[in-house]
C-alpha cells in the first residue's frame, strides 16, 4: 500500500508538471491582448507639445463621432443635453492592439484638463482606445452658435482633431459621424458623402452628415460649421439652448498650444552663477582673514599680560 501511494503521489506531480507547462507553451503561443478596462483621465493638462511622430512604424485608424442633442451622461439616471464626442484609436497592424498603457499615453497627451460642464472617460474596448467626452450647458457654445433669427450653426472641434491626426508616423483619419437634435430645414457644409437630413423624431428632428473616405470623402480640417439651419423650440425648451455666438473649446486643453516655462540663457546662467561662486569665495576669504589676524592679536594680547604679571611678581 505505501508502494501504491508513492507512485500516486510521483504520478500526480508528474501530471501537474505536465499541465503547467502545457499552459506556459499554450500561453506563450497565443498573441498578447489587450486588457479591456476604464483608463484614468488626468485633471492636469500637459506642459509640454508631444515629441512626434507617435507610434512610429505601425498604422493607426481614428474615427470620430459627434452628437448635438441628447446623450447618456455618467452619473445622470437620464440622457443630458450635451455635445457627446466619441474618438477612437484602432492599431491596423497585423495582429496588434492598443495596450491599456499605450491608451493611457494618448489620454494623458491630448485629453487632459478639467473644466465646468464638461465629464471625459476613456478605455480600451475590443482592444481599441475609445475617448468619450460630454459638454454640458453653457460649454456647449464651443460647438454651437444661435443668433436672434434663430440660425444655428454647428461644429466639431475638427482643427483640434486634425492635429492629433498628423502628430502620429502613419494614421488615417478615415470617418465622422455627425449628427443634431433640435434643428429644420438643415444642410450639411463641406461635402460629406452621405446625409440623412430633417428626419422627424416625434416632436423634433435630427440630422446626420458623414464623411467616410473609403467613400470618397475628405474629412473636414477646419472649424467651420459643418451643419445649419432653423432652430427648433424643443432645443431652447427641452434641451436648454440660448442665444449666443461660438466660443473658445476650453477642454481638453490643446498641447500643441502650451507656451513652455521661459528658461534662462544657459551661458548667462552659468557666468552669473560662477561669478558669484567666486564673489562668496572673496568674502569667505577675506572673513577667515579677518577672523585669522584677530585671533592671533588675542593671544598675542594674552601672553604679553601673563608675562606682565609674572615680571611683576618676580619683583616684589
Amino acid at each position: 500500500m505505501m508502494v501504491m501511494k508513492g507512485v500516486g503521489r510521483r504520478a500526480a506531480r508528474w501530471i501537474a508538471c505536465a499541465a503547467a507547462v502545457a499552459c506556459c507553451v499554450a500561453g506563450a503561443a497565443l498573441p498578447a491582448q489587450a486588457d479591456d478596462g476604464p483608463v484614468p483621465v488626468p485633471s492636469t493638462p500637459p506642459t509640454a507639445a508631444p515629441n512626434t511622430p507617435l507610434f512610429p512604424g505601425r498604422p493607426i485608424h481614428m474615427t470620430v463621432e459627434f452628437h448635438f442633442g441628447e446623450d447618456p451622461v455618467p452619473g445622470q439616471q437620464r440622457s443630458q443635453p450635451t455635445a457627446y464626442l466619441l474618438v477612437v484609436f484602432s492599431d491596423w497592424g497585423k495582429g496588434r492592439s492598443l495596450s491599456e498603457q499605450e491608451c493611457q499615453d494618448l489620454v494623458s497627451t491630448f485629453w487632459s484638463g478639467t473644466g465646468p460642464d464638461y465629464q471625459v472617460e476613456a478605455a480600451v474596448q475590443y482592444d481599441d482606445c475609445q475617448i468619450k467626452a460630454y459638454y454640458l450647458g453653457e460649454a456647449r457654445h464651443a460647438f454651437y452658435s444661435l443668433d436672434e433669427s434663430g440660425h444655428m450653426q454647428v461644429r466639431p472641434p475638427m482643427a483640434y482633431l486634425n492635429q492629433i491626426a498628423t502628430s502620429f508616423d502613419d494614421l488615417l483619419f478615415d470617418r465622422l459621424d455627425f449628427d443634431v437634435t433640435g434643428m429644420n430645414n438643415a444642410h450639411c457644409n463641406a461635402n460629406p458623402s452621405n446625409d440623412r437630413l430633417n428626419v422627424l423624431l416625434n416632436i423634433t428632428h435630427m440630422s446626420t452628415c458623414v464623411w467616410d473616405v473609403d467613400d470618397g470623402a475628405t474629412i473636414p480640417t477646419t472649424d467651420e460649421p459643418l451643419m445649419e439651419g432653423d432652430v427648433e423650440d424643443y432645443f431652447t425648451r427641452y434641451l436648454n439652448g440660448t442665444v449666443g455666438p461660438f466660443t473658445d473649446l476650453v477642454v481638453p486643453v490643446n498641447p500643441f498650444t502650451v507656451t513652455p516655462a521661459p528658461t534662462t540663457d544657459a551661458a548667462a546662467g552659468a557666468s552669473a552663477t560662477a561669478s558669484g561662486d567666486q564673489s562668496q569665495r572673496g568674502e569667505s576669504s577675506s572673513t577667515g582673514l579677518l577672523i585669522g589676524i584677530g585671533a592671533v592679536i588675542a593671544a598675542l594680547l594674552l601672553v604679553g599680560t601673563g608675562a606682565l604679571v609674572i615680571a611683576l611678581r618676580r619683583r616684589k
